[in-house]
């Protein structure tokens, strides 16, 4: 799980698994496309939508969608609720999510309403997903949107070659600048790398680990913006992720306990300050 703490802006993301990486379980601020109306939710317009009244009783995995994939998809979600008391939607894939372990992904959801919201990205395989809610009875409503958008196909392949452990396989214009051999790594927040900016900058930002053991955390903080937990053992791919960053110090952390496998670590766009 990722916190994020929304100082410099994210401008893009391509099949992030941040996403989770950034985004799963986390309260965002929403600052585009938002709609304008007086109800609590703020579900862009380009998600198609469907509201659950959690008043009418309490479900164990009840499904409230199902959806066939022909081809490679990224799957956008957004997830709020104006009800305080503890719901979880689950997410199953027929298809490999990649960067995951395993066919499934869970969402932890309190009250988010407004410019709050759990949201993620997920690239999955082709197939069938569902999407299942289990919560007591309780006076709220939860709403969820969901955009669909066909994978580019080479970019789908270059992934599918990270999630299996080909982990370098970077997307075109970006330079390694840390690798590790994560067996026998014990270091706790170690600086790996440092981002000197003199100037308000783009930077595009992807980092791939294999390890399915053990503890493994990515950080980015500085100048009072902070991704914590970029990668771990649970999600092991952030793809193409650009921050535009204001000028200051910027240092990425690495934190390996007992793991394996491997970590790469590209960049794209950074001038170092002379």
């Amino acid at each position: 799980m990722t916190f994020l703490e929304w100082g410099a802006a994210v401008k893009r993301t391509v099949f992030t698994i941040l996403i989770f990486s950034l985004l799963v379980g986390i309260p965002l601020m929403i600052a585009d496309a938002l709609q304008k109306n007086q109800s609590p939710f703020r579900v862009p317009e380009r998600f198609a939508q469907l509201m659950v009244d959690l008043s009418t009783g309490d479900r164990t995995d009840e499904l409230l969608l199902e959806r066939n994939l022909e081809a490679p998809t990224a799957v956008e979600l957004f997830i709020q609720s104006d009800s305080n008391r503890l719901k979880e939607v689950k997410l199953v894939s027929t298809g490999e999510i990649l960067g995951l372990d395993g066919n499934t992904l869970d969402f932890q959801v309190e009250r988010l309403t407004d410019t709050q919201a759990t949201a993620a990205t997920v690239l999955l395989a082709p197939g069938k997903y569902a999407l299942y809610l289990t919560s007591h009875k309780q006076e709220g409503k939860l709403v969820i949107g969901y955009q669909e958008t066909a994978a580019d196909t080479k970019e789908f392949e270059r992934l599918a070659k990270i999630h299996h452990g080909e982990l370098d396989n970077p997307p075109a214009g970006y330079w390694e600048v840390y690798s590790a051999d994560l067996n026998g790594l014990q270091v706790q927040e170690e600086i790996i790398y440092t981002l000197s900016l003199g100037s308000s900058q783009t930077i595009g930002i992807s980092v791939y680990t294999s390890a399915r053991q053990g503890t493994v955390s990515v950080d980015i903080v500085g100048s009072g913006s902070n991704w914590l937990g970029v990668v771990s053992t649970e999600h092991r791919i952030c793809d193409q992720m650009e921050l535009t960053l204001p000028p200051g110090e910027y240092q990425i952390k690495l934190t390996s306990q007992d793991a394996d496998g491997q970590l790469y670590l590209y960049l794209k766009g950074y001038e170092e300050v002379r």
